[in-house]
């Protein structure tokens, strides 16, 4: 497993340094096609739309791969969370897990945002949405661009940085659209995780443990679009019961 969690690291490092706007401007392009609609305009197609585009069909054929290796916040997520973790470890105190309930719920929100950000750019304030995004200053500052007339947004970067401190994959989990419409996707059965449940240890959660949304492959067939194939629920399992698998002559 220590080959597959450094293997992610440089993925996300990689993405990081090269292309750490995907996200932004992938995002863009679902924007663009809710304010070209709600203007009864013809959709035109760019270099978002494109990137939009092959990242719906990645996510289609492998799931939310893009969020889990990928994508920049995600990242920052992850990098923020083990600092937050090492800082607890220092002070000897830590921080009370979210109950299932509650976690589960929470992450509803995401899709109260993208419906929201959809109807903002329907009904032409698509400009208002980028002026107080998050990842509008995100992607000024990857890009060194100037960020001081975003304060909404400065402020909103601020609150989730420390979210993703005290909670894993706060943003992935609870706010971000993107990850929404992942959700979304139908996922086509040629590659995903899977977990032999018939050779599970009774009453053992070490996967759902292990995973940063709180999840168990195959427990919950409407959670199944929160899977951010991590492959953290590989980590330690004791049967090895988590695989990939690829269907190619069965739909089942």
């Amino acid at each position: 497993m220590l080959i597959l969690r450094w293997a992610r690291v440089g993925v996300q490092m990689i993405f990081f340094v090269l292309y750490p706007a995907i996200f932004s401007q992938a995002f863009g392009a679902i924007k663009d096609i809710a304010t070209s609609i709600g203007k009864g305009e013809a959709i035109t197609w760019t270099m978002f739309t494109t990137k939009l585009m092959i990242l719906i069909i990645v996510t289609a054929v492998a799931g939310r791969v893009f969020c889990g290796w990928a994508c920049s916040f995600g990242a920052i997520g992850d990098w923020m969370y083990q600092i937050g973790q090492v800082v607890q470890e220092k002070i000897k105190k830590k921080i009370p897990k979210l109950p299932d309930k509650i976690q589960v719920l929470m992450q509803k929100i995401k899709y109260v945002i993208l419906l929201l950000v959809l109807m903002m750019c329907f009904i032409g304030r698509g400009d208002f949405v980028t002026k107080n995004s998050p990842w509008t200053v995100f992607s000024l500052i990857t890009s060194g661009g100037e960020i001081s007339d975003y304060k909404v947004g400065i402020i909103l970067m601020i609150i989730i940085l420390i979210g993703m401190v005290v909670k894993e994959r706060f943003f992935c989990q609870f706010l971000c659209p993107f990850g929404a419409v992942f959700s979304l996707i139908p996922h086509l059965p040629f590659i995903k995780l899977k977990r032999r449940s018939e050779t599970c240890i009774p009453n053992c959660t070490l996967c759902k443990r292990n995973c940063p949304v709180n999840m168990k492959l195959q427990e919950d067939e409407f959670r199944e679009g929160e899977c951010i194939v991590c492959g953290r629920c590989k980590y330690g399992c004791p049967k090895n019961n988590i695989s990939i698998i690829r269907k190619i002559t069965s739909l089942e």
